[in-house]
């Protein structure tokens, strides 16, 4: 894909974070056709928007690290109120996300690297969408749009937390003060920090201190509505939680 396709879609994907109208696809000039090319666009979009990337979306698909960048002007402490109107799918994900408190510099780290690199916390993924219709779109497409994130909530960090049986944990995801989710485990990974790992093995730059990652939801992807709150709650992290006006 050529720097003048990865300017286009970048301007496109840009222009709906601006306006807030939404796009059916990409057009077939600039439409990603490989991991690179989503990263590129990704790339592009971030540098148009002139954000800072408070951390990152990882899961391991077919063998490859599939990654977004989350903008720092989207990260929500819990308890935040969200506009819905800049997040209208309002699509939610429970998930445990993994602080970083160090540096960690690029190469090979293993799993117990990583693990002392990290504190765990809580957080809520807001899933959101440049497309009007998130499914209909290529798989690199929504990976071009990161990932289709739309922001992030997070909570405190756990003290503790590798005492902790992350693979079977208990979780609990209220909406608008209906109980839509209880269960343990549910982690395509199985365990979170497995993704975390992967990411700090791919990244090309390492990730800097201060950076989370986050790593997939326990609780599938579920949909608030305006006017609700949501609360993820895991046993042993306490609750997060937003409430979306």
């Amino acid at each position: 894909m050529d720097q003048r396709a990865v300017a286009q879609a970048a301007e496109l994907l840009v222009a709906v974070r601006r306006t807030g109208k939404l796009i059916d696809a990409l057009p077939a000039a600039c439409k990603p056709q490989t991991l690179d090319d989503a990263v590129a666009i990704q790339d592009a979009t971030l540098a148009a928007l002139g954000e800072t990337v408070a951390g990152w979306k990882v899961a391991v698909v077919d063998g490859r690290v599939v990654r977004a960048p989350i903008m720092a002007s989207r990260v929500f402490e819990s308890g935040a109120q969200v506009a819905a109107a800049i997040v209208p799918l309002l699509g939610i994900e429970a998930e445990i996300a993994f602080r970083f408190d160090r540096d960690l510099p690029p190469g090979k780290h293993s799993y117990e690297d990583v693990a002392a690199a990290v504190s765990a916390l809580a957080a809520i993924e807001i899933v959101d969408s440049r497309f009007r219709d998130h499914q209909a779109v290529s798989a690199q497409e929504r990976n071009a749009d990161f990932v289709t994130n739309g922001g992030f909530v997070r909570g405190a960090p756990a003290a503790g937390w590798r005492t902790l049986d992350l693979t079977n944990i208990a979780v609990t995801l209220t909406i608008g003060g209906e109980e839509i989710v209880k269960r343990n485990g549910g982690h395509a990974a199985g365990d979170p920090l497995k993704p975390a790992v992967a990411l700090a093995n791919d990244l090309p730059g390492g990730i800097a201190a201060g950076q989370f990652v986050t790593t997939g939801t326990y609780t599938g992807l579920t949909f608030a509505k305006p006017g609700q709150g949501v609360v993820a709650e895991f046993a042993g992290f306490g609750g997060v939680a937003v409430s979306f006006g």
